[in-house]
């Protein structure tokens, strides 16, 4: 048994590994680093957004995003539109260039996603997404029970 969940493990981390070095090196290309794509995918899909509700979306600290947004603004990529109201809800919008990226970077996953599945019927992938829910609510239960031990 311990040889084939080492075996599993090897192989979703083969899997999470070169899936990511793709990602960066496609994104590299375009000027684009790590965790950027989700900022500007999420700033796409949500008018007058604020640093905070990015933050609180992708579930990282304030400073981190903010460090990420000023980097994004200095590579032309996004605006910051003052609230002249509250001060607290200042919000970002995405440049054209911005904009293009996203749409760059959706075309991308979906070429990475049908090369990765490439061959995978519709059963194989049902079945791949419900052991997958599987292993993720067995953990979710490991953690409740060791929290009440």
């Amino acid at each position: 048994m311990i040889e084939k969940v080492k075996k599993i493990n090897d192989a979703f981390h083969g899997y999470h590994c070169t899936h990511r070095s793709i990602i960066d090196a496609r994104f590299r290309e375009k000027g684009l680093y790590v965790g950027q794509p989700p900022i500007l995918k999420f700033i796409s899909e949500n008018k007058n957004v604020t640093q905070k509700e990015i933050a609180d979306f992708l579930h990282v600290s304030t400073p981190s995003v903010a460090k990420s947004l000023k980097r994004m603004e200095e590579s032309g990529l996004l605006v910051r539109v003052e609230n002249k109201k509250d001060a607290r809800r200042n919000s970002v919008k995405l440049t054209k260039k911005g904009r293009e990226l996203v749409e760059y970077a959706d075309s991308m996953f979906l070429r990475i996603d049908d090369a990765a599945y490439k061959g995978f019927t519709e059963e194989e992938m049902d079945i791949l997404v419900q052991f997958l829910e599987r292993m993720t609510d067995n953990l979710t239960a490991f953690v409740k029970e060791d929290e009440h031990a």
